[in-house]
């Protein structure tokens, strides 16, 4: 794939409320946003890494690391309804058409333990399925139920039948939850569409250790565990 230019840009605010500045916040020795950039460069498939932030601390993180750091022009990029499509897009748009790549990945950097690795599948199978997205992915087994207002309040199976119940080793159909660590996808499209899902979708299976993804303060003491405890 070396003919083809293939981005990474990482969306980091610095208004994070399940943990306060956990994007730079010290984890385990080191930053989430750190780790993310590390892991990026050690996969070696980006031609590019950059952080888009309205946080001064978190771009000058950015730059310290030798990575391009974009200072959001709106505040509203980085309110907290708002998904990470919107500085992304926001970012590539800024950037001259002729000068944009082939393929571009948002990456979040609340997946402590990812491998270099997974980067590594999800740019090949990207540069072979160029209209696709490919995203990171667990496999699901839950037996999922929901809200049903049909005749009166209930609850109805989504993803497994009312009067039969299988062990996962027996389910008839692969099932996957995304782990929203990173997403893959032609520029061009994610441009056109506006969303990180236009075309096609192929999902990168993670294992347990690179889904674990830190949203507040149970994730990230959980993460830490991991790292001291399991991982050393």
């Amino acid at each position: 794939m070396n003919e083809k230019v293939v981005w990474a840009i990482i969306p980091a605010r610095g208004g994070s409320k399940g943990v306060l500045r956990k994007n730079i916040k010290s984890f385990c020795g080191d930053s989430l946003l750190n780790r993310a950039i590390n892991c990026l460069k050690e996969s070696k498939c980006f031609d590019k890494i950059i952080v888009t932030s309205d946080d001064a601390e978190i771009l000058q993180l950015a730059e310290i690391n030798n990575t391009y750091a974009h200072k959001r022009e709106s505040d509203i990029e980085s309110e907290d309804s708002v998904m990470t499509d919107t500085p992304v897009l926001s970012y590539l748009k800024t950037v001259q058409e002729n000068d944009r790549p082939e393929f571009c990945f948002m990456v979040q950097c609340t997946a402590p333990f990812m491998n270099p690795e997974r980067y590594k599948d999800a740019c090949s199978l990207l540069v072979k399925n160029p209209d696709s997205t490919v995203f990171a992915a667990e496999l699901a087994h839950q037996f999922l139920w929901e809200e049903s207002f049909k005749n009166s309040k209930s609850w109805e199976p989504i993803n497994h039948s009312f009067y039969e119940r299988l062990g996962r080793q027996f389910s008839k159909k692969i099932q996957v939850h995304e782990t929203g660590a990173f997403y893959g996808f032609n520029t061009n499209n994610f441009i056109k569409s506006g969303y990180r899902f236009h075309k096609k979708a192929i999902p990168i299976i993670t294992d347990k250790l690179e889904s674990i993804d830190i949203n507040d303060e149970i994730d990230w003491k959980y993460a830490e565990f991991i790292h001291n405890y399991i991982l050393d």
